[in-house]
C-alpha cells in the first residue's frame, strides 16, 4: 500500500490504557438569559381569570331591593363576571372600577385591588379572583413527549427537568433522546441522559419557554466475520466495545481471528478542525483486551470490523484496512 493511502487513516494499537480515546463527555450546554420573572404565579398578558363579587346591603351587581335606593339586606349576594382575558398589556377593563392592572399580581393581590376600587360604591365588597388559564404562566413543551402541550409554571419554580415530568416524561430510550429549550431565541440542547439539577436541568423555567424533545437513534455497524453482522442501536450513552461485540454475538468461532477486531472513527480533529480517520485494533486473544474493551466507548456510526481467520497476517491487515476505509473516506468527503 502507497504512502498515499497509508495516510489516509491512523491506526491505533489499544495493548494499553494510554491508548484509549477519551471517554464521551457530556457538551458544555448554552447558557440561557437569565429569568426575568420572579414571581412565577403572578397573572402574564394572556392568561384568563375569572371574578366572582359578594355584596351585603347596598350592591351594584345585583338588582331588587339591596341595589342602591332599595332599601338594606343583609343578605351576601355574588356575581361572577368573566372569563376575562388578560391583554397584552397587562391589564383588564371592569364594570365600575374600569381599568386595573392585572399582570404582575397574584390573583390575591388583584383581588384586594379590585376591592378597594370599589369602595365607596358598594357596601362592604368581596372579591375573590381565579386563574382560568395560565396561558401566559406556561412552557411549551413538545416532541418526544408522552403528554406535549402547555404546561403551567406556579410557585414552585418549576425546573426543565420538572417540565419535561409534567408533561409525561419521555418517549423512548434516554439515549436516543436530545432535547431543546428555545429562551428569547437562544436555544440551549444537549443530550437528555446528560441532565441533572446540578447543571441545566436544574435551570426554572421561564414563562414562554419552548422546550422540544427530539429522537436522535445513535447507532453502531458490525462487519466481517461476526456472529451477527447487523447494524445496532446505542441503548446507552456509555457503551463499551465488550458490550457491543456481545450484542453482536462476538466473533465467529469459525472464521473469525479474534486478534483481529478493528473499530472505525472519524475523530475530531483538534489542531486542524474537522474530522480525521482512525482505526483502532484489538487483540481478543489477550486478556488485557478485555479490560481494555471495557473502557473503550462505542460512539455513533462506529463501525466494527471483525477480520477473518486468513487476514492475520500483517501485509494482509493493513491491505485489508485500506480497502475497507477508503471507501467511507471517500464517502464522507462526498458526504460534505
Amino acid at each position: 500500500m502507497g504512502d498515499a493511502e497509508r495516510g489516509a487513516f491512523e491506526l491505533v494499537e489499544v495493548s494499553a490504557p494510554t491508548a484509549l480515546p477519551k471517554p464521551p463527555m457530556l457538551p458544555d450546554y448554552q447558557l440561557l438569559p437569565p429569568g426575568f420573572s420572579s414571581r412565577l404565579n403572578a397573572i402574564a398578558p394572556g392568561d384568563v381569570i375569572s371574578i366572582v363579587y359578594y355584596e351585603v346591603g347596598v350592591r351594584l351587581f345585583s338588582g331588587g331591593a339591596g341595589s342602591p335606593g332599595g332599601g338594606f339586606d343583609p343578605a351576601a349576594k355574588e356575581q361572577k363576571i368573566g372569563p376575562i382575558e388578560v391583554d397584552q398589556a397587562g391589564l383588564i377593563r371592569l364594570p365600575y372600577t374600569g381599568t386595573v392592572r392585572a399582570a404582575g399580581r397574584t390573583p390575591t393581590e388583584l383581588a384586594r385591588d379590585i376591592e378597594a376600587a370599589l369602595r365607596g360604591k358598594s357596601e362592604d365588597p368581596q372579591v375573590v379572583v381565579s386563574l382560568e388559564a395560565a396561558n401566559g404562566s406556561s412552557v411549551i413543551v413538545g416532541g418526544e413527549v408522552v403528554s406535549p402541550g402547555r404546561v403551567r409554571l406556579s410557585g414552585g419554580h418549576e425546573k426543565l427537568l420538572d417540565v419535561i415530568t409534567l408533561a409525561g416524561g419521555h418517549r423512548g430510550s434516554t439515549a436516543d433522546i436530545l432535547f431543546r429549550v428555545n429562551r428569547r431565541d437562544v436555544i440551549s440542547e444537549g443530550p437528555l441522559d446528560g441532565l441533572s439539577y446540578s447543571n441545566i436541568g436544574g435551570m426554572p423555567m421561564e414563562p414562554g419557554d419552548r422546550v422540544e424533545l427530539l429522537r436522535q437513534v445513535r447507532s453502531y455497524s458490525v462487519l466481517g466475520s461476526p456472529n451477527k453482522v447487523n447494524q445496532y442501536d446505542l441503548p446507552l450513552r456509555r457503551f463499551s466495545l465488550v458490550e457491543a461485540l456481545a450484542m453482536a454475538g462476538g466473533p465467529s468461532e469459525n472464521l473469525a481471528d479474534p486478534a483481529a477486531v478493528f473499530v472505525f472513527r472519524f475523530e475530531q480533529d483538534g489542531e486542524k478542525g474537522g474530522e480525521r480517520p482512525v482505526v483502532y485494533h484489538f487483540n481478543m486473544l489477550k486478556p488485557a483486551s478485555y479490560f481494555l474493551g471495557q473502557q473503550f466507548y462505542m460512539s455513533n456510526k462506529d463501525v466494527i470490523y471483525i477480520a477473518g481467520a486468513q487476514a492475520n497476517q500483517p501485509g494482509k491487515l493493513l491491505q485489508m484496512i485500506g480497502q475497507i476505509f477508503t471507501p467511507i473516506v471517500i464517502a464522507r468527503q462526498v458526504a460534505n
